[in-house]
C-alpha cells in the first residue's frame, strides 16, 4: 500500500505540473525521487530559464526552514516553495485547504531578480 503522505504529495506536484503546463511559454515536470541528488519536487523552464520548485501540502509549515532546506538541496537560487495548508474541517474526515488555498514563497534575491527582467 502507498504512503498516504507520498499519495497526498504526488497528488500535489502534479496539480502543480499541469497547472504550469497550461502557460505556453512554461515547460514543468516532476522529478523522480533523487535521493541524496534530490534537486527538489518539479522541474520548471521560462523561456529557457530553469526553475525548482519543492511542494508541500501539509497543515503546518515553517516556511523559512522549508525554503532554506529547499534552496539547499538544489543548489540554485531559482528555487521556489509551493504550500497548500490543509485544516481539518468539522463534520468532515478530509483536510481541506485553509484560508488562501496555496502560497508561493521565494529568496528576496530571486524576487529583485524576478522584477528586474
Amino acid at each position: 500500500m502507498v504512503n498516504k503522505a507520498k499519495k497526498q504529495g504526488t497528488t500535489y506536484e502534479t496539480n502543480i505540473v499541469k497547472r504550469l503546463n497550461k502557460n505556453s511559454n512554461m515547460k514543468a515536470q516532476r522529478f523522480a525521487e533523487g535521493g541524496s541528488n534530490d534537486l527538489g519536487d518539479i522541474q520548471l523552464f521560462v523561456d529557457g530559464v530553469e526553475y525548482f520548485i519543492e511542494a508541500k501540502s501539509r497543515q503546518n509549515l515553517n516556511i523559512h526552514q522549508s525554503l532554506e532546506k529547499a534552496l539547499e538541496k538544489s543548489g540554485d537560487k531559482n528555487t521556489v516553495l509551493f504550500w497548500k495548508k490543509l485544516k481539518r474541517q468539522s463534520g468532515n474526515k478530509r483536510r481541506s485547504s485553509d484560508g488562501m488555498p496555496e502560497v508561493v514563497s521565494m529568496s528576496y534575491d530571486l524576487f529583485i531578480s524576478l522584477l528586474n527582467k
